[in-house]
């Protein structure tokens, strides 16, 4: 940011754009004196006419588009590039669904409705850690009525909802 001295009054802050129009105007002079920042003193522009220019570039006349003569290029050829997960930038991995292996629906229904407080039901979904935590929170906190509660609120609306294990395969 530049700072002028302008009939003996201090102006400013300008950019140097600022001050390059206000050259072209003949607002300023050469004679003008300028300050900024990790300056000892004032200077005038004249001086430093290379911080100032005010030279105008010519356009340079284009052809409409239409008149332009057509760029040929050859067909760039490349390998088809493999599906990459964008959240890791890695290639994605597509996990095949084993067929034989599935889960009983049925017996999630039963493990959750009389074992579900202890997370069994998801043990055998393969969702060990919401096992886990169904397990602990009861294990440690049964005595408190509340916990035992909810961890039966949380199973039935899982009892009800889910219908894959953790692989993604469909229990049926």
């Amino acid at each position: 940011m530049y700072y002028l001295l302008v009939n003996g009054q201090k102006t400013g802050p300008y950019t140097a754009q600022d001050v390059q129009q206000m050259r072209r105007q003949n607002a300023i002079g050469d004679e003008t004196q300028f300050w900024k920042d990790g300056m000892f003193s004032w200077e005038t522009i004249g001086s430093q006419r290379n911080l100032f220019e005010t030279s105008y570039a010519q356009p340079q006349y284009q052809q409409p588009q239409s008149y332009q003569q057509p760029q040929y290029q050859q067909p760039q050829y490349q390998q088809q590039p493999s599906p990459i997960n964008n959240y890791y930038q890695q290639p994605l991995v597509v996990q095949p669904v084993i067929i034989g292996l599935s889960k009983s629906r049925v017996t999630f229904i039963l493990l959750g409705l009389f074992l579900g407080g202890l997370g069994i039901h998801n043990f055998y979904a393969g969702y060990s850690g919401k096992a886990i935590a169904q397990l602990l929170l009861n294990l440690f906190l049964f005595w408190t009525i509340i916990v035992p509660v909810a961890i039966g609120i949380w199973v039935l609306i899982e009892v009800i909802t889910v219908d894959t294990d953790a692989f993604g395969n469909r229990m049926m």
